[in-house]
């Protein structure tokens, strides 16, 4: 892998948090410092060269996502994305949302907010931590209009099958809303071969961009189903010549048809500039050849932690299915192991009372012998 902000940090420390923050790209902290350096000063007169970064952010995630760039929307965080569609859909008394069982909050609040619409939810249990197909089938009920589910969960790395969870939606009719915010980036997820509907992911953590970035796809033919979005300069056609003469001025432009309507006016030009340099990046690399990295690395801590008897949450036995490899141990909070682990340099996080452990393609093999030694230290 090419060199990594960690090559700069001291030689005894490692960095395993790309599942809670991943580290900002050396290429999108340049591009950043450029825009920040050599244009945003100059007001007006220097802004022009960093309006193309979106249209190249855009084709970019369409690109890592197999879509079309007029399906490819961004926003400040994966919330927002999911909220576009909870708020976006008409919805009718008796709706049901099927959502799962120990997933993050922001894939479960907007939908529980629809409860004052007359709309229910259907929970599908976590076992094991993961979920079984067959508990998903069963919440999918002749009432379901929509799916919310998360690719990864984020504090086991269980990883659904979505070709599996979308046929189970499409013969219920039944619309599927990713939470990709801990995959894109890291696995693969192409939309023409997987037909989900809706999916939001920041960009902060498998992405390596900006926090206050994210993308949001939208199949082209459920955009007119997103009834209720923001409205602003941007999402309309032939908005930008409005403001160039008298008698352009006008209110009744047509509403884009592209995702990217939803994207409202000014936007965060020097995220945009990070975010286009990190997706640059990652797209150059190839997604196939990081999930390949991504997963040979979890499947390494997952062995070692085997061998030395530590409780992995998913089984000794069970593959690496994501870049989470979850930790946990009766009697004592997944906190206490990751303090041990931080507190000798290794950078780890906690998600629902576990340790997480998470690297990414740009982890140095030397991270990963620092943090197969110091397992050790969590041995029973």
């Amino acid at each position: 892998p090419a060199s990594t902000p960690s090559d700069r940090a001291p030689s005894d420390h490692a960095y395993f948090d790309h599942a809670g923050l991943g580290r900002l790209r050396p290429v999108a902290a340049a591009a950043m410092r450029s825009a920040l350096d050599d244009a945003l000063p100059h007001g007006s007169a220097g802004v022009g060269p960093l309006f193309p970064a979106r249209a190249a952010a855009r084709r970019s995630a369409a690109a890592l996502l197999g879509c079309t760039p007029d399906e490819v929307a961004f926003v400040p965080n994966t919330s927002t994305g999911i909220h576009l569609v909870a708020d976006g859909l008409d919805w009718r008394p008796g709706d049901r949302v099927v959502v799962f069982d120990r997933d993050f909050p922001a894939n479960v609040r907007p939908w529980q907010r629809l409860e004052r619409h007359g709309v229910r939810l259907s929970w599908v249990p976590m076992r094991e931590g993961g979920y079984r197909l067959e508990d998903v089938a069963d919440a999918i009920g002749p009432a379901a209009r929509l799916v919310a589910v998360s690719h990864v969960n984020f504090a086991t790395g269980f990883r659904l099958d979505l070709d599996a969870v979308c046929a189970l939606a499409a013969r219920a009719g039944a619309l599927v809303c990713v939470d990709a915010v801990q995959s894109l980036g890291a696995l693969p997820l192409d939309v023409a071969a997987t037909p989900v509907d809706f999916l939001a992911a920041g960009a902060h953590k498998w992405l390596c961009g900006p926090p206050g970035t994210g993308v949001f796809y939208c199949r082209a033919d459920r955009l007119e189903l997103l009834r209720s979005t923001p409205t602003g300069w941007f999402g309309h056609e032939g908005a930008a010549e409005v403001s160039k003469g008298p008698g352009r001025l006008r209110y009744d432009l047509p509403e884009r048809a592209a995702a990217a309507k939803v994207e409202g006016g000014m936007y965060d030009l020097l995220g945009m500039a990070g975010l286009a340099a990190a997706l640059a990046e990652l797209t150059g690399v190839g997604i196939e050849a990081v999930a390949d990295r991504v997963l040979r690395l979890a499947g390494r801590v997952t062995a070692a932690a085997a061998g030395l008897g530590l409780p992995l949450v998913l089984g000794p036995d069970a593959p690496a299915a994501s870049g989470i490899v979850a930790l946990s141990r009766p009697g004592a909070d997944g906190m206490r192991m990751a303090e041990k682990l931080i507190s000798s340099g290794i950078q780890v996080s906690t998600a629902d009372g576990v340790l997480r452990i998470s690297p990414h393609y740009w982890t140095t093999d030397r991270e990963i012998e620092l943090l197969l030694g110091r397992l050790a230290t969590l041995k029973p």
